[in-house]
């Protein structure tokens, strides 16, 4: 989250704070859009012991293709 609303996004929190202490003059929503897609576990770098334990198993070719449907879908 830290990511996402500080050094992506407009605001600044200082070291302990819990709220938000002032806008981030640098943030990139000013000059451009940031869509984050999160990716399943066992894709990439992530893994799980067992994947037959939760009853299924992604791949990375089937996130890239769910991945591809899921920005297609945002520009329409």
């Amino acid at each position: 989250m830290l990511g996402f609303m500080q050094e992506h996004g407009p605001f600044l929190w200082e070291s302990g704070k819990t709220t938000w202490t002032g806008r981030n003059e640098f943030s990139w929503n000013k000059e451009a859009n940031v869509l984050y897609i999160e990716q399943p576990a066992g894709v990439g770098y992530s893994y799980f012991s067992d994947p037959d334990e939760i009853g299924f198993n992604f791949t990375d070719m089937n996130a890239a293709e769910d991945n591809l449907q899921a920005v297609l879908g945002w520009f329409d």
